[in-house]
C-alpha cells in the first residue's frame, strides 16, 4: 500500500475519469475558442499567461498539465520544442487530436506523454522553461510540493516555471459574498458556496490559492517569484453601466483589487538551493 493510500478521502488526489469530455468542452475556460478554432486560438487567461513564457527557437519547454493542447500549440508556433504531459486520459485524447488538425510546420518538434506532474519522466536539468496553468488548484498541498519540486530538478538553472491559478483564494473567501449580494440586488441569485456555480469545482478545486500562500509555496521549492493578481475573467463586463464601473474599480484600486481579481500570475526563476 502505498504511502497516500491512507489519506482520508479530502485529501487524496482528484480522480483523473472527472476530467471528462464535458469538463474540457463545456466548463473548463477558453471552451468556446478551442471548439471554433480547434486549439488554434487561445483564450485570454492562456494569451495573458502566455505572454511571459519569453519562448525562443530551439528552447526546450514542458507543459505540465496541457488539458486540451492549445499551449502546445502556441509553443510549437513559437518554434519551441515541446513536451506535455497530462494524468487525465481525456485531455491526452484532445491534446492528440488538436495537434493533428493544427497545421504545424513539418520537423516541429514535440512529445506527449501520460504523466503524472508529481514524478516528472524527465532528466534533471532538461527544459529552459515549464509551465503549470490551471493545474495549481487541482493539486493537494502535498501534491503541489512534489510537483513544484520536480518542475525545480527538471528546470535549468535560471529557468522559468509560469504559473496560472484561479480563482484566487481572497475572492473567494472575502470578495465573492459582496458580489453576491451586489447580484442580488439586482435580482440574480447565486448559491452561497461559490463552487456551486459550476459542475465540477466542488470535486476538482481542492487547492485554491491567494498571492501570498503561492508565493510561500513557489519559495519553499527553491523559486525566486513574481506573484501577481490580474482581473482576466472579467465577471463584471456586460452588466449595465454602473457595474462595469465598479467592477473596474473594485479590480484596480488597491486594497480591493486583492480582494476581487480572480486570476493569480507567477513567473518563479530556479536558483542554485544553499
Amino acid at each position: 500500500m502505498g504511502s497516500h493510500d491512507r489519506e482520508p478521502p479530502e485529501s487524496r488526489a482528484v480522480d483523473a475519469s472527472l476530467y471528462d469530455s464535458d469538463y474540457f468542452l463545456q466548463e473548463c475556460e477558453g471552451y468556446e475558442e478551442f471548439v471554433a478554432s480547434a486549439g488554434r486560438v487561445l483564450s485570454h487567461r492562456l494569451e495573458a499567461a502566455l505572454a511571459h513564457v519569453k519562448t525562443e527557437p530551439g528552447m526546450n519547454v514542458l507543459d505540465i498539465g496541457c488539458g486540451r493542447g492549445e499551449s502546445l500549440i502556441w509553443l510549437l508556433r513559437q518554434g519551441a520544442k515541446a513536451w506535455g504531459l497530462d494524468y487525465a486520459p481525456e485531455a491526452l485524447r484532445l491534446t492528440s487530436e488538436a495537434l493533428q488538425r493544427a497545421g504545424l510546420p513539418v520537423g516541429q518538434h514535440y512529445a506527449l506523454l501520460s504523466a503524472n506532474g508529481r514524478q516528472l519522466p524527465f532528466a534533471s536539468e532538461s527544459f529552459d522553461r515549464a509551465l503549470m496553468l490551471d493545474i495549481v488548484e487541482h493539486l493537494q498541498p502535498w501534491e503541489l510540493e512534489q510537483a513544484l519540486a520536480e518542475a525545480w530538478r527538471v528546470l535549468k538553472q535560471g529557468g522559468q516555471l509560469i504559473v496560472h491559478t484561479a480563482p484566487n483564494l481572497w475572492y473567494y473567501q472575502f470578495g465573492y459574498p459582496f458580489f453576491r449580494l451586489f447580484q442580488r440586488l439586482r435580482g440574480i441569485q447565486l448559491p452561497q458556496n461559490p463552487r456551486h456555480r459550476f459542475r465540477s469545482h466542488s470535486n476538482v478545486h481542492v487547492n485554491e490559492q491567494s498571492p501570498r500562500s503561492l508565493r510561500r509555496v513557489l519559495r519553499q521549492a527553491g523559486f525566486e517569484s513574481q506573484v501577481w493578481l490580474e482581473d482576466l475573467q472579467q465577471r463584471w463586463t456586460g452588466s449595465g453601466r454602473l457595474a462595469y464601473l465598479l467592477g473596474w474599480l473594485v479590480t484596480h484600486v488597491y486594497p480591493l483589487k486583492w480582494i476581487f481579481c480572480g486570476d493569480v500570475l507567477a513567473v518563479a526563476t530556479k536558483v542554485e538551493q544553499t
